[in-house]
């Protein structure tokens, strides 16, 4: 916490003093004496517990006169939000292959689960896209902040035929803001980043590597998933047509990351998944906002000093 008026905490100085003023009143001698015909009911009555209510309006009343110094000095509060030059593209593989079941449900069920938790986690001002491929790829949502419209189109996404992650990454580097923009920065490419998904091997399209290269040149960061697994055999929930193309190439997937300058993440499990997504929502860029939180410190200091009144008047009331 940051104090735009640091000079205004000197006043807290005066607390202390309040408190042995308080103390000292407590101390001081009675100038009247009357005698008591229930000693052991005054004896009772002035017992520890009792005391210890007795000073609490008191209490509050110091909690209120703490509240609202600090609100006088004008505390803020370092509120980290999205760099509103960055963005994203996420990229999704909606190949046939993709509604296997290794990965509960599905691979595709999965993914769209972990697409929306994604979406839901990123800072608030972070522009992203949604890029859909299997033999061709498309852009699905353009850069926007707009979540439901990104939400609406994950819930939309169909299976198609054929893996082209060349041309994914391509269709991304498209959608993202061209290097021109991005200059002037220490680092461009934290401004530009694919987080490409896939459950198969490029069957179609550009070479992958030659794409991730492309985006290198733009100053792009490219992180790679890969789903499903990348042992042979037959697939739960595929025919044995599809056992072939539902074995992604890991090679090439950790070689687009290692060009892209990004990560790459093995998920074998709904959970993984999930967890590989936001782990990489960690990485987007961040700025740091200043918001100042006075009218909070004053509003308790108003609460605090309303539940001393509060008591106040019924402790008199009740005496």
């Amino acid at each position: 916490m940051v104090f735009m008026w640091p000079w205004a905490l000197i006043l807290l100085m005066l607390l202390p003093l309040l408190v042995w003023w308080y103390l000292r009143g407590l101390r001081l001698p009675s100038e009247a004496v009357v005698f008591h015909p229930e000693l052991a009911l005054l004896r009772k009555a002035s017992s520890t517990t009792q005391r210890w209510y007795q000073h609490l309006p008191a209490g509050l009343y110091l909690l209120a006169l703490l509240a609202a110094l600090l609100a006088l000095a004008r505390p803020s509060l370092m509120v980290p939000q999205a760099d509103p030059k960055a963005a994203v593209v996420l990229a999704v593989d909606i190949s046939r292959s993709m509604q296997a079941t290794d990965v509960k449900p599905s691979r595709f069920e999965a993914a769209r689960a972990a697409l929306r938790a994604f979406i839901r986690e990123l800072p608030q001002g972070m522009r992203v896209a949604l890029v859909a491929f299997s033999r061709d790829a498309h852009l699905v949502v353009p850069l926007t902040t707009d979540r439901a419209r990104l939400l609406e189109a994950v819930d939309f996404l169909e299976l198609g035929l054929g893996t082209a992650i060349g041309d994914a990454i391509m269709e991304s580097i498209m959608a993202l803001p061209p290097l021109s923009e991005r200059t002037g920065v220490p680092e461009p490419k934290r401004l530009a980043t694919i987080i490409l998904l896939t459950d198969g091997r490029s069957l179609a399209g550009m070479d992958p590597v030659e794409a991730a290269k492309e985006a290198a040149r733009q100053q792009i960061r490219v992180h790679a998933i890969g789903i499903g697994r990348v042992t042979s055999g037959l697939v739960p929930g595929l025919p044995e047509l599809y056992a072939q193309a539902a074995q992604f190439d890991e090679e090439t997937l950790k070689e687009i990351a290692r060009v892209g300058d990004g990560e790459y993440h093995f998920v074998d499990s709904a959970g993984k998944l999930k967890d590989a997504y936001r782990s990489l929502s960690r990485q987007m860029t961040w700025r740091v906002r200043q918001d100042e939180v006075s009218a909070a410190f004053a509003l308790l200091a108003g609460g605090f000093l309303m539940l001393s009144l509060g008591l106040s008047q019924l402790r008199r009331r009740v005496s």
